[in-house]
């Protein structure tokens, strides 16, 4: 089976004109402003990340509805050697389009159906740069995107944000706790993104689809402590051929005991049915208020500042 194409669609994804379909949003001059982030999730792991102008767009999926997106349902059990089934799945929560504004680049943690999706494909413009895992760069290539800057672990890019900058950095990421699960799904990135403006500056931690093992925790706790943590959780997997693929609770309640995060926003959750655990599970966890958890409504936002 080709690792690559191992939960890809099976239908063709043509090119049409859509969210950003004509021209890129530029940067617009900072004014007499205090600094900050502005962090909108829009469901599943997207994520808008705004700062000084610029605006970043996070794993785009924009698809809604019973069909919101096509892929393989990896909690099912199937045979390895054939791939899953490959289904649509229908998305729970609408997609908050009043809340999108037109992105400057995309990042992906990685390029499964459910981090971007059929829909994304046709809406975004076909030159806009996308920072990605080299792994998907073939993937992405021929949606017909032709800005692709592949970041390949502990590689970093710089992007100017009006007066200020904003400085990403490719950490690892491992979709499964077992390597030949995590060989089969493809390598992807976590991310370490620092925004600064002179003597100001914030940091996000968005670890992708990993779990925390001692590779991960290693090179993420020597940038520092992230000023936010953006955890990817929903327990999936845990029912099907490929075991646990995404982190639930328990997995992400040592993870952040060694990152030591100042904020946690958990994402992939709730979305699809995909995610199994609940959020409720995690919250469930925090009755004391001793972890920094923030969890957001789809369409909702949080400031660092």
């Amino acid at each position: 089976m080709d690792r690559r194409s191992f939960m890809k669609h099976s239908a063709g994804i043509a090119a049409v004109g859509g969210l950003a379909s004509a021209v890129h949003a530029t940067t617009t001059p900072a004014h007499e402003v205090t600094p900050a982030v502005k962090v909108t999730w829009l469901g599943a792991s997207s994520l808008q990340i705004e700062f000084n102008g610029y605006t970043l767009l996070a794993d785009p999926c924009f698809g809604e509805g019973e069909n919101a997106f096509v892929m393989g349902d990896p909690n099912e059990m199937f045979d390895l050697a054939k791939g899953p089934n490959i289904k649509t799945h229908a998305r729970n929560t609408p997609l908050r389009r009043t809340k999108l504004r037109p992105p400057n680049s995309v990042i992906l943690s990685h390029a499964h159906e459910d981090h971007f999706d059929q829909a994304a494909a046709r809406e975004l413009a076909h030159d806009i740069p996308i920072i990605l895992p080299p792994f998907d760069v073939a993937k992405i290539a021929g949606f017909g995107f032709t800005g692709l800057d592949p970041i390949d672990w502990n590689e970093t890019r710089k992007i100017a944000a009006g007066s200020g900058n904003i400085e990403i950095t490719a950490l690892p990421a491992f979709h499964s706790e077992t390597p030949q699960i995590a060989e089969i799904l493809g390598k992807g990135n976590g991310y370490w993104i620092t925004f600064s403006i002179g003597d100001w500056s914030r940091s996000i931690y968005w670890t992708g689809d990993t779990f925390g093992t001692q590779q991960v925790t290693d090179t993420t706790t020597a940038m520092g402590r992230p000023d936010l943590m953006i955890a990817h959780v929903g327990g999936v997997g845990t029912t099907g051929a490929l075991g646990k693929i995404s982190m639930d609770a328990d997995d992400l309640l040592p993870f952040v005991a060694t990152i030591q995060p100042k904020q946690i926003l958990p994402v992939h959750h709730t979305t699809y049915d995909l995610f199994l655990e609940p959020i409720a599970d995690l919250m469930a966890h925090n009755t004391d208020g001793a972890l920094p958890l923030d969890v957001l409504a789809s369409g909702s936002s949080l400031l660092l500042d």
